[in-house]
């Protein structure tokens, strides 16, 4: 039955049921039922509060019949069950992988380790100051036929840390290579090895980041919070340590010909202040030591630093291919 009908059957019963009731006793100024040709008698309006409650009750009995359904519940599933809403976690952001931009590697800052009233280590006559800008030169000279490359420094002078990543971030640089000798504690042989930015829990890289950052100027604790914020920038973490393989692998691959008892030390990460203010891949790379005495002979020869040069050179050029597979890197 619909709404409408409902209403008006229950209103013809409240009024079935007021006639029921029966004649009643006049009082005065009432008249007496009508008659035929009598006027008809003048409802009472004590009666018509009798239908109120009707009334009432039959828009209530509207509004209910005409009430829309309700949604489904999203837990209600097609067989009755429950069906589980799905979840979505939000997380860190990935890496972005650099394949997506065609973008070469066209500027190079080269950044010789140590310099002016910082020599490095020493041994044997030489310093590790000296020894990175001879390399850094001819390192220099094998690069710019393809690329642009500038230098920290190129004469024995004092640059600050920060300042050595300020040079290549002003500079726009794609590749900053931080070039520098080990030394490596008694009875081991020599090896090398290349870092990239990053934390570590080896005693022997903490002690060795250490003496590296002892040059570190200017800085307070209130830079700890900038030191590990670049500590852990993942995105340009993954791509310096792309660079540091294909370095490692090409110092290693081609030294160890000249020196058959070169270790492979690896790719390590470190937190070297001179890698955290970098905006592009960073690495430092450790191409000799000068605490094995037949290594020291070697870091005299020309043609040896040469054989450095080279294979740094080449550890680059390895790295730039891998961004761009498929181009040709004109260094332009």
């Amino acid at each position: 039955m619909s709404g409408p009908d409902f209403k008006r059957d229950l209103i013809e019963a409240a009024v079935r049921d007021n006639e029921a009731v029966g004649p009643r006793s006049l009082g005065a100024g009432d008249e007496p039922d009508a008659g035929p040709g009598r006027r008809p008698r003048r409802v009472s309006p004590w009666s018509l509060l009798l239908l109120l409650p009707v009334a009432a009750a039959a828009g209530l009995a509207y509004l209910e019949l005409n009430r829309p359904e309700p949604d489904p519940s999203p837990e209600a599933g097609l067989d009755g069950g429950l069906q589980v809403p799905e979840i979505r976690f939000t997380g860190p952001p990935q890496a972005v992988d650099v394949s997506v931009f065609p973008l070469p590697v066209q500027r190079i800052v080269l950044d010789p380790g140590h310099g002016g009233s910082s020599r490095g280590t020493a041994g044997g006559g030489l310093t590790e100051k000296a020894l990175a800008l001879d390399i850094a030169y001819r390192l220099r000279n094998l690069l710019d036929d393809r690329f642009r490359v500038a230098m920290t420094r190129e004469a024995d002078m004092n640059v600050a840390l920060d300042r050595r990543t300020l040079i290549a971030n002003r500079a726009g640089a794609d590749v900053f290579v931080s070039i520098h000798v080990n030394w490596l504690p008694a009875n081991r042989t020599c090896g090398v090895e290349t870092y990239y930015l990053g934390p570590t829990d080896d005693p022997e890289l903490s002690a060795l980041a250490e003496r590296e950052n002892s040059e570190a100027q200017g800085y307070s604790l209130g830079d700890l919070p900038r030191f590990l914020e670049g500590l852990y920038a993942q995105a340009r973490q993954d791509d310096s340590r792309a660079l540091a393989t294909a370095i490692q692998e090409s110092l290693y691959g081609r030294l160890r010909a000249e020196n058959p008892g070169l270790r492979d030390r690896g790719v390590k990460s470190a937190p070297f202040v001179v890698l955290i203010g970098a905006d592009m891949p960073a690495i430092l790379a450790e191409v000799s030591c000068l605490s094995d005495a037949r290594e020291v002979e070697r870091l005299r020869d020309g043609n040896y630093l040469q054989s450095i040069a080279e294979a740094l050179d080449a550890g680059i050029q390895s790295y730039a291919e891998s961004l761009l597979p498929t181009a040709k890197l004109t260094g332009a």
